[in-house]
């Protein structure tokens, strides 16, 4: 983790992350790919053969009509035609449901937290389909997935009343996430961005997630706008509310950066929701 980022997290925040479960093999394999070292997509593919679940999701996404071909594939044929981003969301999707747990910090429930970057991640495929010209690169589908990671150690971690933070909040009339910052020193992007640092993950995937409630933002990103819109999505389907809510400040120039308008962010939204609940049918969760 760079220095200057462990310096600004208060010091019990950087150890729980340097002590959480290690990300996968594949995972970091695929990090390797994308980060320019030399991994091959032949050695990934060898590497989750041993891998029951991930071989079936690879196989089963595969097939999808998204990456579809005209025959069946092999684990190595599905590891082609997915890319090194797809194959990294898959990975991570699994590492993500087996840190689940609740998060009373923030009024969310053991799936919610998933099922919010589930529906972010859907959101920007949206975005991508509708508004091609936009050139949304794919890594922004990993920031939207991993987005609100944060809270999932300052909940832990942090000894924090969530009816404190919301009257807090309330009181002096600001967002959610500055509650966060007044009295816990911290906010849920920075120690996100902070584990996206230690896990090696690319420089925009943890700039998306550092800045997605900084609004207005300074140097806006493609990926930026992308993941900051894709919350907005999030929230809009209800899907990890919490006590957050609808309590955060947006850049309106997000949306017309990435051409979005109100029907086609009504488009998303319905697209979102739709992929959720087949998302969450599939994982046997209940909306």
């Amino acid at each position: 983790m760079p220095a200057q980022v462990a310096a600004v997290l208060p010091e019990e925040i950087v150890r729980r992350i340097k002590q959480l479960e290690p990300l996968p093999v594949t995972a970091q394999r695929i990090l390797g790919l994308l980060n320019g070292k030399n991994v091959s997509l032949g050695a990934i593919a060898e590497l989750i053969e041993f891998d029951q679940a991930i071989v079936a999701a690879v196989l089963r996404t595969a097939s999808t009509v998204r990456h579809a071909g005209h025959t069946t594939p092999t684990v190595r044929e599905a590891v082609v035609r997915l890319g090194t981003v797809a194959l990294l969301d898959l990975v991570m999707e699994g590492y993500l449901k087996k840190l689940r747990a609740a998060t009373p910090m923030y009024d969310l429930s053991e799936q919610d937290l998933w099922l919010h970057g589930a529906a972010a991640q859907l959101a920007v495929r949206a975005f991508m389909a509708e508004r091609p010209q936009a050139k949304i690169p794919q890594v922004a589908e990993t920031a939207a997935l991993l987005h609100d990671i944060g809270k999932l150690i300052v909940s832990r971690y942090m000894n924090a009343d969530v009816r404190h933070l919301v009257a807090h909040a309330r009181t002096h009339a600001i967002t959610f996430v500055e509650a966060e910052r007044e009295l816990l020193g911290v906010d849920h992007a920075a120690v996100g961005a902070a584990m996206a640092d230690a896990w090696e993950f690319p420089p925009e995937i943890g700039d998306a997630i550092r800045r997605h409630h900084s609004a207005p933002f300074d140097n806006p990103t493609v990926v930026l706008d992308a993941v900051a819109l894709a919350n907005v999505v999030a929230k809009t389907i209800e899907a990890g509310l919490g006590a957050e809510g609808l309590n955060f400040s947006m850049d309106p120039g997000s949306y017309k950066r990435l051409g979005i308008d109100f029907a086609t962010f009504g488009r998303v939204c319905l697209h979102a929701d739709v992929g959720l609940r087949e998302v969450a049918k599939d994982n046997g969760v209940a909306l």
